[in-house]
């Protein structure tokens, strides 16, 4: 065997190495999330939700993968002649796990102040890597364009939010609609693909994955790969390092943004690095920091806490402000 068919064959034993242990890693941390979902939906994630909103869950937004859903809440009360504007939730969970149906006591709080509220599954990673979260996630933006008429919902403008990874496919989302290169990375609904943004909310984002694998945040470089579809991030080309961080893609023209970070985050820094591209562009961004123990990764999630409940009336102001009529009097 000759010298460079010996280095194939090493590098070849190299990679089935590294994915056996990758899937070895995913697994057990995969398992971790699955159990602190169901801890976070018996206890914290949910308590404090507001019981003037009723839910219809598990409504299918793509006719080619029934995997894919959305949840939807709104008002008990709501005037159904008034036509209302659309918040659009895209959850956290490293891009591996988290589930609309753990977010309940945030999105209730949404709805409650008017807001039709459509909370997104998108599909796991590394099942549905990069690009095809985002994707999807325009996928539920053209099933909510094509059912506007049916719940009497405003979606020339919609808002959008999230937390951690959805904080980073929101961001992309923002980018995408106000970026014509970086719109054409991405095989988009032709329904929604210059869907408009009347603002975001980014709680605790990752908006440079290059950056967020030189933090100490925990199993951060195996979210990262998984969202890469299982490929170790040295191995992207350049220019797949730079599509993945919606950082990159920031005009002028990007959303109005509400940004929420936490002095106990490892990954703060990334919000504070998203704010001053923002500002260094001339775009809105209100910025919220969580201070104190509780001050933690994606805080403003739950509402019990004090940080939280003050971060979502900053949210809801900056929502009312760039609404173009306010669906309800502030509270």
């Amino acid at each position: 065997m000759n010298e460079a068919r010996r280095r194939q064959k090493a590098e070849e034993f190299r990679k089935k190495n590294d994915r056996l242990l990758y899937d070895l890693k995913y697994a057990y941390v995969k398992s971790g999330h699955v159990k602190n979902e169901l801890l976070g939906f018996l206890t914290v994630f949910n308590a404090k939700r507001s019981f003037r909103v009723k839910v219809r869950r598990f409504v299918q937004y793509a006719p080619d993968n029934k995997r894919l859903y959305l949840d939807i809440y709104e008002r008990k009360d709501r005037n159904p002649s008034v036509k209302s504007p659309v918040f659009v939730y895209i959850h956290g969970g490293g891009w591996i796990g988290g589930l609309p149906e753990t977010r309940e006591a945030f999105n209730t709080r949404i709805a409650e102040a008017g807001y039709f509220v459509a909370s997104l599954y998108y599909g796991h990673s590394p099942y549905y890597p990069h690009p095809e979260p985002i994707q999807n996630i325009y996928k539920a933006f053209a099933w909510l364009k094509e059912h506007a008429e049916e719940y009497n919902i405003d979606t020339d403008a919609i808002f959008v939010g999230g937390e951690s990874a959805g904080a980073h496919l929101t961001a992309m989302a923002g980018a995408i609609s106000t970026n014509p290169e970086y719109n054409a990375c991405f095989d988009l609904d032709e329904r929604s693909r210059h869907q408009q943004f009347a603002g975001l909310v980014l709680n605790c984002g990752v908006f440079d994955l290059e950056k967020a694998r030189t933090l100490p945040f925990r199993n951060i470089d195996l979210y990262v790969q998984s969202y890469c579809g299982g490929k170790p991030f040295e191995e992207l080309s350049a220019e797949e390092k730079k599509e993945i961080s919606p950082i990159h893609y920031v005009t002028p023209a990007f959303p109005p943004v509400f940004a929420v970070a936490a002095e106990r985050d490892p990954l703060a820094v990334l919000t504070f690095d998203m704010a001053k591209v923002l500002q260094q562009n001339g775009v809105e961004c209100e910025l919220y920091f969580g201070t104190g123990r509780c001050a933690v990764h994606a805080f403003a999630v739950v509402q019990i806490l004090k940080i939280s409940r003050q971060a979502m009336f900053g949210i809801r102001a900056f929502l009312h402000r760039h609404t173009d009529h306010s669906p309800l009097p502030r509270e």
